[in-house]
């Protein structure tokens, strides 16, 4: 085996190629890495080993920040302008999926919850850009109705939020005490007087452009949020990566008054730690074993179920604000997972839950739906909106 150093060039090299194999073929980028990560790791060509020092720091740092910026990517401004039509449609196209899930583990003889939370989630990486490549075809809004893309974009947030409170009380389950209670009870204590003076430090940004330029201070601010809020998280028992996503939400607040933060904090995490956490997910795969001694019916039901949950939930709430057909689109471009359902199961690694059969196994579900559900859901709009009109 070739020394660690040797293993970081390779990976260093891999993450420069797979943005132009993305490119190239229309797969998201987070596929084609963990697809590359996979075929170098032990699965096939056993080249890179993930357990060494470096590897470990940047897949555990990587996990943090990548659900730092699904944080991020949570637009509270849509919550606001739609609110109670957001919350309804999130709310329901996260329980059903869940609940779906939750009956799948009881029959498979999975931890149930896990397998719930699996399916609740949606990754709003992929949503985002699915959504604006059809938006042109799918926008609804007047009447007092919020269009297509805002609705989306609303519900994914509540999703995002609910199926993290859902991740933190799977790993609460397994680690409650009276300690970790009042800690995550201080967690929640400090969002809100976060959150204000964030509002009011983004007033202020305007005012000490030289600080910021020459400082990045926002980013900082930022990264020291993400911090704190992970150790927080780690002290009450939970994993960082649930602190650091609602530190996330917090800072989103930030990017309209410094509109490079968003481009600061992306290209931090984009030129090394997420491809390089995204090949590192891919190397600890082991695809025969997720095929050969997984329970049978576990990849094809999670499959299944999650896309059936996702389509019910949105179309029972959301039907009579974009018709039936559009919002089973909606539903289809809400199964895309990853980042979280690469959270749950490395938190359930971690903590005995599962084993390294069941991670392989999730991981590759969280690859289908992330390829799937926008490759769906163009097929759905095409078919019945070869023109743009979807009743």
């Amino acid at each position: 085996m070739a020394s660690e150093i040797v293993q970081l060039a390779l990976l260093g090299v891999l993450a420069i190629i797979c943005p132009l194999i993305a490119r190239k073929t229309g797969v998201p980028c987070v596929v084609v890495e963990i697809a590359m990560g996979i075929l170098v790791g032990q699965s096939f060509l056993n080249l890179v080993q993930p357990d060494l020092p470096w590897f470990s720091f940047l897949f555990d740092f990587g996990l943090i920040y990548l659900l730092f910026l699904a944080g991020l990517e949570v637009e509270l401004e849509f919550l606001k302008e739609n609110f109670f039509t957001a919350l309804l449609v999130g709310t329901a196209a996260t329980l059903v999926p869940f609940l779906l899930g939750y009956a799948l583990g009881m029959v498979v003889n999975v931890n149930p919850w896990l397998i719930g939370v699996v399916s609740s989630t949606t990754s709003v990486g992929v949503v985002l850009p699915t959504v604006l490549e059809m938006r042109h075809l799918l926008e609804v809004g007047g009447r007092g109705n919020p269009s297509f893309s805002d609705l989306l974009l609303g519900a994914t947030a509540v999703s995002d939020m609910l199926s993290m409170f859902l991740l933190a009380f799977f790993v609460e389950g397994s680690n409650l005490s009276l300690d970790t209670v009042w800690i995550l009870l201080l967690l929640f204590l400090v969002l809100y007087p976060s959150y204000k003076l964030i509002k009011a430090y983004s007033k202020l940004t305007e005012k000490v452009q030289t600080l910021e330029r020459r400082y990045h201070f926002s980013t900082r601010l930022s990264m020291v949020l993400m911090i704190i809020f992970a150790a927080m998280a780690e002290a009450s028992g939970v994993h960082g990566v649930i602190g650091a996503f609602f530190a996330g939400v917090l800072v989103s607040e930030l990017i309209y008054s410094s509109e490079y933060l968003l481009r600061n904090l992306a290209s931090f995490g984009y030129a090394l730690f997420l491809p390089a956490f995204f090949l590192l997910t891919g190397v600890k795969v082991n695809v025969v074993d997720a095929i050969l001694k997984t329970n049978l019916w576990l990849l094809p039901g999670l499959i299944i179920l999650s896309l059936l949950g996702k389509v019910l939930g949105v179309a029972a709430s959301a039907k009579g604000v974009l018709g039936l057909k559009r919002s089973v689109i909606m539903g289809t471009i809400m199964w895309a997972k990853l980042s979280l359902v690469i959270a749950a199961a490395e938190t359930g690694l971690r903590l005995g839950t599962i084993d390294e059969v069941l991670y392989s196994s999730l991981i590759l579900y969280s690859l289908v739906t992330a390829f799937g559900a926008p490759f769906l859901a163009k097929f759905l709009v095409n078919r019945w909106a070869p023109a743009g009109d979807v009743e």
